[in-house]
């Protein structure tokens, strides 16, 4: 870690100094806190789950308060708010007045009371809709989530490859340095020829410039590690060369079969497509309440007055019920979108039954892949450094070529970095494999 604090970019080590170093499970934590995806699909959540109390509250009884005033010299309105006052006298049968009545003013309060009996099934399917809404926005919340932990694998042990790769051509760079003050010395007593000291000077400017670049990719890859976990306002970085990396082993990855069965089990997205078949079922229920008679209760409570000093006082019960006999067949063209739209969701749930069992299929694989590739890296790394020390004491005693030297230190610091690639590529692959199994930590690597 010394080597690479000094050896890194100026800029880079300002920025790596600000920064709080942090475990991943430290990251992940951040991440369910602070993650604003995840924050907006818990908010949607909520937000489905507080719609069921709307559709519940359509089936149980209304309440509403009523205040109307009105000024007028209709005579039917004048008539009826004389009568509904209690106000109505014998001289109010003037035919000149009941005529051309003065201007009349009249305050109106009510307080009316609603309740349906029967709509056909239209609530019930109303309400048992919003809560298949419900949860699918609930599941849709979990795959978010599930979601984000992958996220935050990948941009954890992203910026940690980035920074051992910073590591491993600081290394390299070292030798290269190394190298060419030996071909150097070597030169100056006459042992080697020049080209051997210039081609030790190329491969030492080559090294640099790709840990230049490295640095830079570093600092890049911090910044998305704090933007994943939202911490933009706090610069986090993982710990430096984490345990779980060194020690991730190459182990062969569940039965295949048992990972399908769980992963159609288990899956948000399976959840969700069903939640939306239900959800679909019901809207035809509620498009289907159309051939159906609705009916409903309501009663009212008034208080008319025209001054508010003398008030009369009224009630009414009211039994309404209402059936559609014509409506241009627009309930046929709903009843007719709602099965359409079953039937899509339908497909759909299918379909996704399949594409989740191939995308099982294929972290599967790629974890396979991934592991065997880590057990050929281990042996390449060692393979590779036992070779370029050979070559160095070999070098340095004039029994091998400059040539052979720079083509080992390449090869070392090339298998050293394909090592690192690969610890991390059996860490996320692992990871993207539970996410397709639906298992609800697929970053949980302990």
């Amino acid at each position: 870690m010394a080597a690479l604090c000094l050896c890194v970019t100026p800029v880079a080590r300002a920025a790596q100094a600000k920064r709080e170093r942090i475990s991943f499970q430290q990251a992940l934590s951040l991440a369910l806190g602070h993650n604003r995806v995840l924050r907006a699909a818990e908010f949607a959540s909520a937000a489905a789950g507080r719609d069921v109390g709307v559709a519940r509250g359509a089936m149980l009884p209304s309440l509403d308060a009523l205040e109307t005033y009105s000024n007028t010299n209709n005579p039917t309105l004048v008539f009826s708010n004389l009568l509904n006052q209690q106000d109505f006298a014998a001289s109010n049968f003037n035919l000149e007045r009941l005529n051309y009545p003065a201007s009349f003013q009249n305050f109106q309060s009510m307080i009316r009371l609603t309740q349906p009996l029967f709509t056909g099934g239209r609530l019930w399917a109303s309400l048992a809709a919003s809560r298949d809404a419900a949860d699918a926005a609930r599941w849709r919340a979990i795959r978010t989530r599930q979601e984000i932990e992958f996220e935050v694998v990948q941009a954890y042990y992203g910026a940690v490859m980035t920074e051992e790769r910073v590591g491993v051509l600081d290394r390299a760079l070292a030798a290269a340095r190394a190298h060419r003050r030996q071909a150097r010395n070597l030169y100056k007593h006459g042992m080697v020829v020049k080209a051997d000291m210039l081609r030790a000077e190329v491969m030492e400017g080559t090294f640099e410039q790709e840990r230049n670049v490295a640095a830079n990719q570093l600092l890049t890859a911090w910044d998305a590690l704090a933007h994943v976990l939202g911490t933009e306002e706090r610069p986090v970085a993982p710990i430096a060369s984490p345990p779980e990396l060194e020690r991730v082993a190459a182990a062969p990855p569940p039965d295949l079969k048992a990972l399908i069965a769980q992963g159609l089990a288990m899956r948000p997205e399976l959840k969700i497509a069903q939640s939306q078949v239900d959800q679909a079922e019901q809207n035809l229920k509620i498009a289907r309440a159309g051939y159906l008679p609705s009916l409903s209760v309501s009663a009212a409570y008034e208080n008319d007055s025209k001054t508010f000093s003398r008030a009369g006082n009224s009630y009414s019960v009211f039994v309404a019920g209402q059936l559609n006999l014509f409506n241009g067949l627009a309930t046929d063209s709903q009843v007719g979108a709602a099965m359409e739209r079953l039937a899509r969701a339908r497909e759909l749930r299918d379909e996704l039954r399949h594409g989740i069992a191939l995308e099982i299929e294929k972290a599967y694989h790629a974890l396979a892949a991934a592991s065997e590739n880590l057990d050929v890296a281990r042996r390449n790394a060692t393979y590779a450094s036992d070779a370029a020390r050979i070559l160095e004491d070999r070098y340095g005693s004039g029994l091998a070529t400059s040539v052979a030297v720079l083509d080992a230190e390449t090869a070392r610091k090339r298998a050293a970095m394909q090592l690192v690639e690969a610890r991390v590529a059996v860490l996320v692959t692992r990871a993207a494999l539970k996410l397709a199994s639906g298992q609800l930590n697929p970053g949980d690597e302990r």
